[in-house]
């Protein structure tokens, strides 16, 4: 029996066949973070409460095709935090579920966080989330630790990249971790089951996301919907969107903020379209606000995302490719070698890395111009290269990424290493992130 509403939480009950996405999808109810006073006013879960009796009776792939692209800005406003609100699955005995009262969103340690600067509102944007560990809820409903003592780990953030076919804004996580197997299918999990485990993702599991905005006359907070469907990494026929019954599920997230303006909810019936030479129906007063333009393509000029998850490290030296500095881990250490690895950081001298496992070693150089490397564009002033070195009888595989200005003075060297590896050439993004974590955020420009 458990004590709060805080769960073990988001357990994919996906069956894979070769990791193709010809199963079921279903999660438990969860809880979520403390919010401010502001937010998720009684008005929000009033709707809430009635869209989830709309949709909940909707087919929802038509719901999900018929619902209106989100702009940029709107993703990122204020601090650019979503949580889950709401969930269902194509197939309705999996279960679904809403929060109804403030105090359930309060308990929820889920979080989503879009950024970036959104060139264009149809620009990419980072998505970091943040989910928390099942032993540490454990802990907590059994009154081992309180609930600020509850563990949350940080996923290193992945590219959300608008797609024109979908209209959605789309994404990856891979970070999945294998709760068991029934019969020989997976149960996986976007909660690491300890600390210790937080890194120990299945590399050939992925969770596909595409998220549009829920629009109504009657809807004046942001809420998403948003598809998402487990499946295999390499997989190119697991991509395939138009996926078997019961393999996607459908979230509904939420900033808890009140949107400007609003329109007609549809869930994809035919408009009965108004009779020759009539005069449209005009806003009242406090709705009419200038119309926005989105534009198709982002404004010319450099675009910094993320990389594929999926594309290898020493591959980003094909093109421009940056490293960002994270100002509020780095401030007063960036002069020093500080050692990366879990995504943790500490110094050189007080570092010990688990044996057998990932780190990275910064080794700062001329420290007077090393400001620099914390500047929010520092390709402006930073020309960057990136190489492998395999393994020998001496030293382990490491991608060593070396850092000048672009007169030539060296700023530093960042040097990862791979004891388990013979080579580093087929080592991915999603893993050179977590390790470095938030510290550390590499981006190439598309």
């Amino acid at each position: 029996m458990f004590r709060t509403a805080v769960r073990p939480l988001r357990v994919l009950f996906l069956i894979l066949v070769l990791f193709k996405p010809i199963g079921s999808y279903a999660r438990n109810e969860p809880g979520l973070r403390p919010q401010q006073e502001s937010d998720y006013g009684a008005k929000f879960f009033d709707q809430l409460r009635s869209l989830f009796g709309r949709f909940r009776d909707a087919d929802l792939q038509r719901a999900f095709q018929t619902a209106a692209p989100i702009p940029c800005s709107e993703l990122v406003e204020d601090r650019g935090e979503w949580r889950e609100v709401a969930f269902f699955n194509d197939n309705r005995k999996l279960g679904d579920w809403y929060h109804s009262s403030l105090e359930e969103v309060r308990t929820d340690l889920a979080v989503y966080i879009f950024s970036g600067p959104c060139r264009g509102e149809r620009g990419p944007v980072q998505l970091t989330t943040k989910f928390p560990v099942t032993e540490s809820i454990d802990a907590y409903n059994e009154g081992k630790i309180n609930f600020k003592q509850i563990a949350v780990n940080v996923n290193a953030p992945v590219s959300a990249i608008f797609d024109s076919r979908t209209q959605a804004y789309t994404f990856e996580l891979p970070y999945m971790f294998l709760v068991s197997r029934q019969d020989g299918d997976g149960i996986y999990s976007l909660n690491p089951r300890s600390l210790t485990d937080r890194n120990k993702f299945d590399p050939d599991v992925t969770d596909h996301w595409d998220c549009k905005a829920v629009r109504g006359a009657d809807v004046t907070y942001q809420f998403l919907i948003c598809r998402t469907t487990l499946s295999g990494r390499d997989d190119a026929a697991s991509r395939n969107r138009n996926t078997a019954f019961g393999s996607s599920a459908y979230f509904i997230l939420s900033d808890g903020k009140e949107a400007f303006s609003s329109v007609k909810l549809s869930f994809g019936d035919t408009e009965t379209p108004p009779a020759p030479n009539s005069t449209p129906p005009q806003p009242e007063a406090s709705d009419r606000r200038p119309p926005q333009t989105i534009p198709e393509t982002a404004p010319p000029g450099a675009v910094w995302q993320l990389p594929d998850f999926r594309l290898a490290v020493v591959d980003v030296g094909e093109g421009e490719f940056r490293i960002i500095f994270n100002p509020e881990t780095w401030k007063g250490k960036i002069r020093s070698s500080q050692v990366l690895s879990g995504q943790g950081m500490s110094s050189l001298e007080s570092a010990r890395p688990q044996e057998g496992a990932d780190y990275c070693v910064w080794f700062p150089g001329f420290s007077n111009l090393m400001d620099r490397l914390l500047t929010e564009a520092p390709d402006e002033y930073v020309s960057y290269s990136v190489k492998a070195v395999n393994k020998d009888r001496t030293t382990s595989a490491s991608i060593v990424f070396d850092m000048k200005t672009h007169n030539g003075v060296h700023l530093g060297t960042l040097q990862c290493f791979f004891p388990r590896r013979d080579s580093p050439a087929s080592i991915g993004f999603d893993r050179w992130s977590s390790i470095v974590g938030d510290h550390l955020t590499l981006e190439v420009n598309r």
